[in-house]
């Protein structure tokens, strides 16, 4: 199901000719919210303070949705949302400038998850969120499984992308650099952006009421073409998802 809220009609074809640019140089933040994350507005606030020109965002269901809706009418009034039958399969695109596409991209069946792909200011960019590392609830067997499907998933989406646009994959890969899915990214002329600041994903527990981390790992990604040029990228250590917000400034070559 989509939920679109924009100040102009959302095209759902791949545009032949680019929009002019919105600006010289401008941010986006890729950003798993956590579906099960009880501090929405926590999260929310990081989201709000960064600013943002465009915000991509993984594991958005119903609830996320209704709050995200609300929160960004004004700062963000161009919207769309893709709800999944499973809660952290969903997608969402804030933006401050005009979303020219958009679509749904599905998955193969084992990768879970579908990807979306939006056309924002001449440069194309897909919000992935790729198959977790689990296997029948068992991360150490999921660890040693999945890293198939995530590249089955990643090669399904490639074909809908356009060949005429500056690209930008970004999202919850759930892998670090050394990933199959970043590496077939690479191989299609794309590279990772690399960022200042803490991992972009913690798993942490609590003793003596403290938290404390267990295991953290780069698994969020923005990955650039050739066309663009990133001239800063942190991770925020900010919200109150176990992931971290990615922010990176890019500029078109």
């Amino acid at each position: 199901m989509i939920v679109v809220r924009a100040l102009a009609l959302l095209a759902m074809t791949i545009p032949a000719v680019a929009s002019a640019d919105p600006a010289p140089a401008w941010k986006v933040m890729s950003y798993n919210v956590n579906y099960a994350n009880p501090d929405v507005k926590g999260t929310l606030d990081a989201i709000a303070a960064e600013d943002a020109d465009v915000v991509l965002l993984q594991e958005t269901d119903r609830g996320w949705q209704d709050a995200l809706a609300k929160r960004f009418a004004k700062q963000y009034p161009h919207q769309a949302f893709r709800i999944h039958r499973r809660s952290a399969g969903g997608l969402a695109v804030l933006s401050k400038i005009a979303i020219t596409s958009e679509a749904l991209v599905p998955t193969p069946p084992e990768g879970w998850f579908p990807a979306q792909r939006v056309v924002i200011g001449g440069i194309q960019m897909l919000n992935v969120h790729l198959r977790p590392a689990v296997e029948g609830g068992s991360w150490i067997r999921g660890f040693q499984t999945t890293p198939p499907h995530r590249l089955e998933q990643i090669k399904a989406f490639w074909p809908t992308l356009a060949k005429n646009l500056p690209t930008l994959v970004a999202g919850d890969f759930n892998e670090d650099t050394y990933g199959t899915a970043v590496q077939f990214v690479e191989t299609q002329g794309l590279a990772r952006v690399p960022t200042t600041g803490p991992t972009t994903w913690r798993y942490e527990r609590i003793s003596d009421g403290k938290p404390f981390t267990l295991l953290a790992m780069n698994i969020d990604h923005v990955m650039l073409d050739a066309h663009l040029a990133a001239t800063d990228a942190r991770v925020l250590d900010a919200g109150a998802s176990d992931h971290r917000p990615v922010v990176v400034t890019l500029t078109k070559k």
